[in-house]
């Protein structure tokens, strides 16, 4: 199978832990309630930016922010079927039935990470990586690089 490269964009003085799931587990997210560690990536780096913008209050915050690469066998991934995404799911803030979608996936220890389709881009996808999961040590994870940020992203800065 081939190689699937995920992406994922956090604060620098998350780097260490940028793969531990410790965030969404402490707060929960669209596919997890707080209690359920997983870890959510994106499909492409801009999309990455384009989830993390939206949780941003000040946007002059991505000059301290890193990204990671993370490279897994596709087989590694399961996703979904559409239809069993809930009504709403992609609503905000979420229901607590889509977050069952991502607790139900990282307690049965199906696969090593979720394909779920992303709110903000249509047609696109982001990734809940468990890392709870015995194959979990498979993903490839590389060095934290700085977010070069476009000036223009930045308004009045």
């Amino acid at each position: 199978m081939a190689d699937l490269t995920v992406w994922r964009l956090t604060h620098e003085r998350y780097t260490d832990s940028a793969f531990d799931g410790e965030g969404a587990r402490q707060h929960g997210g669209r596919f997890n309630s707080p209690g359920t560690a997983v870890v959510y990536a994106s499909e492409s780096l801009p999309l990455a930016l384009l989830e993390t913008l939206t949780g941003l209050e000040r946007y002059a915050q991505l000059h301290r922010y890193v990204f990671f690469r993370a490279t897994f066998d596709e087989g590694l991934a399961a996703e979904p079927p559409e239809k069993t995404l809930p009504e709403g799911w992609d609503e905000h803030p979420p229901p607590s039935e889509a977050q069952q979608v991502g607790n139900r996936w990282a307690a049965s220890e199906e696969s090593v990470a979720l394909r779920v389709p992303s709110v903000v881009v249509p047609y696109s996808y982001n990734y809940l990586l468990n890392p709870i999961h015995p194959a979990f040590e498979a993903v490839e994870i590389g060095p934290a690089e700085p977010f070069p940020v476009d000036r223009r992203l930045l308004p009045n800065q």
